[in-house]
């Protein structure tokens, strides 16, 4: 017989895709972390995932993450569409670990991660799943707007 606890259980543990850390980008000025790129495949798309500092001043230490549908080496990122594969936790999951895998390897360079939903739906899976799939003491570096 099924429990209800089992799939709850089994639900919780969710895996990731797994992920490669691409470019890295510092300022040739003053040799602050501009950028880390990272990409992983689902096995309907590729993706790509970017923590930026670009909008923000150097001294302030905050990033944005932009995750979308990698098109190509000279084209922009879809951050709009719906990945429609119907795996949801799997992409916030895989997200998440890219977070603290960014978190880990650049600690001293980063205060904050900023997370926007581009529409309100992404917004609401945002701040249901992190809090999920990130420890509280990462949580506390994530601002999801």
């Amino acid at each position: 017989m099924i429990k209800l606890t089992d799939i709850l259980t089994e639900l919780d543990q969710e895996t990731a895709y797994s992920f490669k850390k691409g470019e890295v980008q510092y300022d040739e000025i003053d040799g602050s972390l501009l950028a880390v790129d990272y990409s992983f495949n689902t096995p309907q798309n590729k993706y790509k995932a970017t923590l930026y500092s670009g909008e923000n001043l150097p001294q302030d230490k905050i990033f944005a993450l932009s995750f979308g549908i990698d098109k190509g080496t000279f084209n922009a990122l879809d951050t709009s569409q719906m990945t429609g594969e119907g795996n949801v936790r799997v992409m916030i999951k895989t997200l998440a670990d890219i977070i603290e895998s960014f978190l880990k390897d650049h600690k001293t360079e980063v205060k904050r991660v900023d997370v926007e939903g581009t529409n309100e739906k992404r917004r609401r899976v945002y701040k249901a799943l992190f809090p999920k799939y990130l420890s509280p003491s990462i949580m506390s570096k994530i601002k999801i707007l």
